[in-house]
């Protein structure tokens, strides 16, 4: 009986069978020899280095605190859906749904500038939460 053997992805440490191409949660392309799943019991979670993916933090949030309203910080993330959504509801009220829109925006963007490097990447490009 085939019993499926499961490799680490280095990003993530998300479990994948050993023949994958890419991660199923993060989507990064696995490179190299694939590395077997760290032993029962050891640490899960390596650090994903912070400055891989930490360059979109300011934009959004500068966009998020101006522009927020529109969306536009949700587009910068890869976030089209959401952004899309913030955008139509901003622009089919007549203006009228832009002022809520605008606060969830300013919102988002402290969250974006009080978190470190590596905070902002694990929960925006890695854990892919796209709302507050």
């Amino acid at each position: 009986m085939y019993a499926p053997q499961y490799k680490a992805c280095p990003y993530c440490q998300t479990a994948a069978e050993m023949h994958a191409s890419h991660c199923s949660r993060c989507g990064q392309m696995f490179q190299g020899q694939p590395q077997p799943m760290p032993p029962y019991g050891a640490p899960m979670y390596a650090p994903v280095p912070a400055t891989a993916q930490a360059g979109t933090k300011v934009p959004a949030a500068l966009c998020a605190l101006f522009l927020g309203g529109f969306g536009v910080h949700k587009f910068i993330l890869g976030y089209n859906n959401e952004g899309l959504i913030m955008l139509l509801v901003s622009v089919l009220t007549c203006g009228l749904g832009y002022g809520v829109m605008h606060i969830i925006g300013i919102v988002e963007g402290i969250l974006y500038l009080t978190k470190t490097d590596q905070e902002f990447v694990d929960t925006y490009m890695i854990r892919k939460k796209p709302w507050f």
